[in-house]
């Protein structure tokens, strides 16, 4: 009867031992470094490819798009012409050919895009030529 005591007893010693370790550190900050860098959404741009020149090795090339539509992030953007860089890391699916329909996709401030002429510093991730519309 001892030992059955002893085995409950134990049972019930190793979960509290485990709450009592700590609350985890805040899922925002960085454990070790405190970070407190403003967070980056994904902007997904739709419309038409107007130019494009690739990347020749470390020297950015560049991609306009007319903006007709945009996830949440990049509603604001509707109907702009905006240009963003092009890395030589940076996907590209399809042939380019002018005004052809397309999507570009980057990584910049959640709190939004802000100054255009700040756009030539975010590297577009991912560009992609859609061809033209089907009649």
């Amino acid at each position: 009867m001892r030992k059955v005591l002893v085995v409950l007893a134990t049972a019930l010693l190793v979960p509290s031992l485990a709450l009592a370790a700590g609350k985890p550190g805040s899922p925002g900050k960085s454990a070790t470094a405190g970070s407190n860098a403003a967070p980056k959404v994904m902007y997904v741009l739709r419309g038409t490819l107007t130019a494009y020149q690739a990347a020749a090795g470390s020297v950015n090339g560049s991609v306009t798009i007319t903006v007709k539509s945009a996830n949440h992030h990049g509603a604001s953007l509707k109907g702009q012409s905006l240009s963003f860089a092009v890395s030589s890391s940076t996907r590209i699916v399809g042939t380019f050919k002018a005004n052809d329909n397309g999507i570009v996709k980057l990584r910049g401030p959640k709190t939004g895009l802000g100054d255009p002429s700040t756009f030539g510093t975010l590297v577009a991730k991912q560009v992609i030529d859609q061809g033209t519309e089907s009649s």
